[in-house]
């Protein structure tokens, strides 16, 4: 059931309700009412005087007597009676076969049951007809009219109420359906969504309202989930990527040492000098495979944020340890360091050494003999700042926003002649971010290379 229509129903049953208890009441009252008004006309007759046997019928003089009479004795038997109505066709008495306790209002059918009596008995001492003593008078009169009152008066609030109901129905579906437009329009505005459309928005209600504050709420659910759509399939299609490349590199190796391999095995590969280059060749393979896996792994360590125990590192200390190492290993590059004073971080020493060593590496093997490399560990508004610069031909333009990617080289061939497998720069910008750090890389065509680590200044008290 929509809830336009439960909210009609429910207001529907309201209101029969409630017309329903506003009638039942107004009767009720008018009736007892009217019923006091008879009350007080039986008192007022009373208080006229008839606390004694009347004498003659109003009847025969008016032609209308309003007031029944009956006389019963102490023996209870009706010695005298009086009929109320009009002389030729009087009603027919209250329904009495023996005196009723006195001064009590009490309602009694007429003999013939066509008539209702309000009556009310009274002690009375004196003569009636031939008789002389103590009787019980009752006086009766006609609750005819305050029936009919009644009953036109029920009539009168039955046709009302429905009617009233009836209008009161309609102006709840109206003004629900009006009401509930808004909820059509995002119930629409939903299903548009989850068809597939996510740049869809909710409409907008007043945000005053309860749908208004909704709306708003729905849209911001929806944008975030279309974030998290876009950040999962980015991160299915850099899995993707990531893996093709992986491949691509794995198997350039494993097919090297497999040729040299099943070169052995048909014996093309003598002892001696051909044999020995073979082995060399897999052994070589055999390294960068290695090489490669350990890439691999450490990649895979850091993207699950397992930064390894943090400690305090001095990065000069780091940075002259790194330059020493890069002068014995490429003596072709010469390497200067600029550190004017201590500066300490908290960092893993292990991965901080890694990130100066592909630095270092990355640029010997991008620059030609000869190139100078210069090292800098300094300080800047609370952050360690680690450069280490070339002055070789620098990045092209299209490619400096890549080099910090998985597997990517500027060479589209891949030839290892420039370069390995295109994991040392993305292994730095994992290292760093896993620092609270952040990396910068200023490049131009002809003048060099620079890149930036900054990682936050320890806190020492």
């Amino acid at each position: 059931m929509a809830i336009r229509t439960k909210i009609a129903a429910a207001m529907a049953v309201l209101l029969i309700i409630a017309v329903a208890v506003i009638g039942f009441v107004t009767v009720r009252t008018v009736s007892n009412h009217l019923t006091r008004q008879v009350d007080e006309s039986l008192h007022e007759f009373i208080q006229q005087g008839l606390r004694s046997a009347p004498s003659g019928n109003p009847a025969e003089q008016l032609g209308y007597s309003e007031f029944a009479l009956m006389f019963f004795d102490e023996s209870g038997a009706v010695v005298s009676a009086q009929q109320a109505g009009y002389y030729k066709d009087p009603y027919a008495l209250p329904d009495l076969d023996s005196p009723p306790e006195t001064n009590e209002y009490f309602t009694v059918e007429s003999t013939d049951g066509t008539v209702a009596y309000r009556a009310v008995a009274i002690a009375v001492t004196g003569q009636v007809g031939d008789r002389t003593g103590d009787f019980t008078m009752v006086v009766a009169t006609s609750m005819n009219e305050v029936e009919a009152t009644g009953s036109t008066l029920t009539r009168t609030v039955l046709i009302t109420g429905f009617v009233v109901a009836a209008l009161g129905i309609l102006a709840a579906w109206i003004i629900t359906r009006r009401g509930l437009r808004v909820v059509d329009h995002m119930v629409a505005d939903a299903e548009t969504v989850a068809s597939g459309r996510l740049d869809h928005r909710i409409t907008a209600a007043d945000p005053r309202t309860e749908m208004g504050r909704l709306s708003l709420a729905l849209n911001r659910m929806v944008s975030r989930l279309t974030d998290a759509i876009a950040q999962r399939d980015r991160q299915h299609e850099r899995l993707r990527q990531f893996v093709a490349d992986a491949g691509h590199e794995l198997r350039t190796p494993l097919t090297a040492i497999g040729g040299y391999v099943q070169l052995y095995q048909n014996g093309a590969a003598a002892e001696g000098e051909k044999l020995d280059r073979a082995m060399d060749r897999i052994g070589s393979e055999n390294a960068r495979l290695a090489k490669l896996v350990d890439d691999l792994m450490v990649l895979s360590r850091l993207d699950e944020e397992v930064g390894g125990d943090r400690e305090l590192v001095e990065l000069a200390q780091l940075a002259q340890d790194a330059v020493d190492d890069a002068e014995v290993a490429d003596p072709t590059h010469p390497v200067g360091l600029t550190a004017a004073a201590p500066v300490t971080v908290v960092a893993n020493e292990g991965q901080l050494r890694q990130v100066l060593v592909n630095l270092l590496t990355n640029a010997r093997v991008h620059t030609p003999v000869g190139t100078a490399i210069d090292v800098s560990v300094a300080t800047d508004d609370g952050w360690a700042v680690l450069r280490v610069a070339d002055r070789g031909p620098g990045i092209p333009a299209e490619h400096r926003r890549k080099v910090f990617d998985r597997f990517y080289r500027a060479d589209p061939s891949r030839s290892r002649a420039t370069g390995g497998s295109g994991l040392g720069l993305s292994i730095v910008s994992s290292i760093v971010a896993s620092h609270d750090g952040r990396i910068d890389l200023d490049s131009e065509e002809g003048r060099g290379t620079a890149v930036e680590v900054r990682l936050p200044i320890a806190r020492l008290e």
